[in-house]
């Protein structure tokens, strides 16, 4: 933990590292969680957290918990450091803002304390497979809830395969802030998402099913996110 309160994972710590860290596990439990669904054992001993995300495909499993909890990519070379919004760090399928011109390597990977603060949340890694497997569709959900525990300050779901890049659904963000907690605000939270994502057919699951499955997983992870904050449905 940096002295502002950011969280800094270093580019080269590997998932099972991220997933047994104290500060992960008492701030952003739900990363160690996502990351814990990657490959099996050996790929998460030696997997790391720079990987996954430099290698800019959607199905990475620590990208939508990521960018769910606004991450900030530091790249760092010979003219210096930069620091991008995760949002910006993924530019196409495959494709992420590293110039390598410039000699640059990702060196950590931050969640800024406004980013995690009293915030909970829960990942769902939709696959054929309980393990070795890549995401059908992966989707993360965090909230922060009122004082009493009855009102959503903010609420933040990001998806995985539901586009050519990871993604927020802003819409169904919007939607929820500010409203009294409760199983309908949940469904009306997962029917927004719809407005944001653009799953694609393909061999291993068509566009509908991934729509379908993006509902279901954000009304799911939206409510046990609720939960874990404190709040009752």
């Amino acid at each position: 933990m940096e002295p502002d309160g950011t969280l800094r994972i270093g580019s080269l710590t590997s998932f099972s590292h991220i997933t047994r860290d104290p500060l992960i596990q008492k701030y952003i439990n739900v990363l160690g969680e996502a990351v814990d669904q990657v490959g099996g054992p050996q790929i998460r001993n030696i997997g790391t957290i720079g990987g996954n995300t430099c290698n800019g495909v959607t199905s990475a499993d620590s990208a939508s918990t990521l960018h769910a909890w606004d991450a900030v990519i530091e790249l760092t070379g010979k003219n210096g450091v930069r620091r991008l919004p995760i949002h910006d760090f993924y530019i196409k399928a495959g494709k992420v803002d590293i110039r390598a011109e410039d000699g640059e390597i990702q060196t950590a990977v931050l969640i800024p304390k406004e980013s995690y603060e009293n915030c909970f949340g829960h990942y769902i890694k939709y696959a054929m497979r309980n393990a070795m497997d890549i995401a059908t569709l992966g989707t993360s959900v965090n909230v922060r809830l009122s004082a009493d525990k009855k009102t959503v300050e903010r609420a933040r779901v990001a998806f995985g395969v539901a586009g050519p890049v990871p993604l927020r659904a802003a819409t169904a963000e919007a939607m929820a802030k500010g409203q009294p907690v409760s199983l309908e605000l949940a469904e009306r939270f997962a029917q927004a998402v719809t407005a944001d994502i653009n799953p694609r057919d393909s061999w291993r699951a068509a566009k509908d099913f991934r729509l379908h499955i993006a509902v279901e997983s954000a009304k799911r992870a939206f409510i046990e996110s609720v939960k874990l904050a404190g709040g009752e449905l």
